[in-house]
């Protein structure tokens, strides 16, 4: 708890200084107060909280918050987020900085009572899954699936040239073909990184598809690949992880985050056209300065949606959390009305706080009471090789929805956390089935054995 109490420390002094340079922040200070307060309590309950699903979003929330209302205004100008390059006034700034820190807050407290006093995870063996050589073959089988379905939907012509840059998903089956990618690539890069001859070579190629297909789309999750292939490194090395490759898979996460808003300044789009402007490409401290307002924009898009935007019909709600198909629930009907422009969706947070004090306090405390389960559900998982091996894709969907959150809707953001429960529940009844048969087994090992 040393460690824990000089971080509040050290935080409730920064905030009072904050407050003291720029007295307009001073709303923020008791909020974030409070917050310091609740991770301290929270601390042990949620430990590890390098495990903790709750921690992640409660620490992305803060980080969103105290960034954004110190920065968010002083980059206005530097592009990269669209339509929203505007400035946030001081008093809608500080009630999103407030709102973000509170939900923190709330997602601590309720993360930290549904996860229980139970057993604890263990940092170490998460990422020891034996021998994964032996699997390479299905892993490869089903990135290969993969990218033939991404290639089916998208359309080669429409991947190698297009006018548009957005394209649409048309089906809920496209969508979570889309999401699958991201799985997808870790898969690949560990077959990659524990194979040898033929094997490993298909692995690169594979990746330099599916690098290919996120350039074509001039997406951010581009930056994300580098983040993914080190995860498949430390994954396949048990844990390991040297200086070398988180520092160059974070400078190649830097330039990844860069590129896609030089790919979208093009006339065209696709893959060909935004390789051929690689040339014009320079990474310059305004390039730097685009690529940090464009993380800082789920600020103004959050503060924005939350209180400048018209008042979100309540049955919206239960749209957006309906797990079924978008045809289903109605979501297309009113997905257009849930953006700030054609570029702009709402994002999930902005649109809680939209909905009013009452219902962002009530979800962010669901939201929290699931993100404990979900660690709950790991700390019984990682006794178990296919379990840890759940565990781990479980953190990485969090992961997603976690830097999605202040970016995306609140519908196309909470399918990660089904995905997640999902993974969760199947592996649980596998292991659970697999377990008992292995002990009827030994049982009539016995009986036969006594005969």
């Amino acid at each position: 708890m040393g460690a824990t109490l000089a971080a509040a420390i050290g935080s409730i002094l920064f905030l009072v200084g904050l407050t003291t340079v720029e007295p307009r922040f001073s709303g923020v200070l008791p909020y974030a107060l409070v917050l310091v307060i609740c991770a301290t309590a929270t601390w042990r309950r949620l430990s590890p909280v390098a495990l903790s699903p709750a921690f992640y979003f409660a620490a992305y929330l803060t980080i969103v918050a105290v960034l954004g209302v110190l920065l968010t205004n002083a980059l206005v100008g530097a592009g990269g987020t669209g339509g929203v390059d505007v400035a946030i006034p001081t008093e809608i700034a500080v009630a999103t900085a407030d709102a973000l820190l509170a939900g923190a807050s709330i997602v601590l407290l309720s993360g930290a009572t549904s996860r229980g006093p139970g057993a604890r995870g263990d940092r170490a063996n998460i990422f020891d899954l034996g021998s994964l050589s032996r699997y390479a073959g299905w892993f490869l089988v089903f990135g290969t699936l993969e990218l033939l379905a991404l290639l089916y939907f998208l359309g080669v012509d429409r991947l190698l040239n297009r006018i548009s840059r957005l394209i649409g998903h048309d089906s809920s089956i496209q969508a979570a073909i889309s999401m699958a990618a991201i799985a997808a690539v870790v898969l690949v890069a560990i077959a990659f990184f524990t194979s040898h001859g033929f094997v490993r070579i298909y692995s690169f190629m594979l990746m330099a598809g599916f690098v290919a297909y996120f350039i074509s789309m001039g997406t951010r999750r581009l930056a994300l690949v580098p983040l993914l292939i080190l995860l498949a490194h430390v994954i396949s090395r048990r844990g390991k992880i040297t200086i070398s490759p988180a520092f160059i898979a974070g400078a190649t996460a830097l330039i990844a985050l860069a590129l896609p808003l030089h790919f979208r300044g093009q006339w065209t789009h696709g893959l060909i056209p935004y390789v051929s402007s690689l040339g014009t490409f320079e990474l310059s401290p305004q390039v730097i300065a685009t690529s940090f307002n464009n993380f800082l924009a789920g600020f103004k898009i959050t503060a924005m949606t939350g209180y400048a935007q018209p008042p979100i019909p309540l049955e919206v709600l239960w749209i957006s959390l309906n797990p079924i198909t978008g045809e289903s629930a109605g979501w297309y009907e009113v997905a257009r009305t849930l953006r700030i422009n054609r570029y702009t969706p709402y994002s999930a947070i902005g649109e809680l706080i939209n909905y009013g004090p009452w219902v962002f306090v009530a979800m962010l405390a669901v939201l929290g009471l699931v993100l404990g389960l979900i660690q709950r559900l790991n700390d019984r998982l990682l006794g178990d090789t296919l379990g840890r091996f759940a565990a781990i894709l479980s953190l990485g969907l969090i992961f997603v929805f976690v830097i999605q959150s202040a970016q995306y809707n609140l519908r196309s953001d909470i399918r990660y956390i089904y995905l997640a429960l999902g993974i969760q529940v199947a592996c649980l009844l596998v292991v659970r089935v697999r377990t008992d048969l292995t002990r009827r087994h030994s049982k009539l090992d016995r009986i036969v054995s006594r005969d």
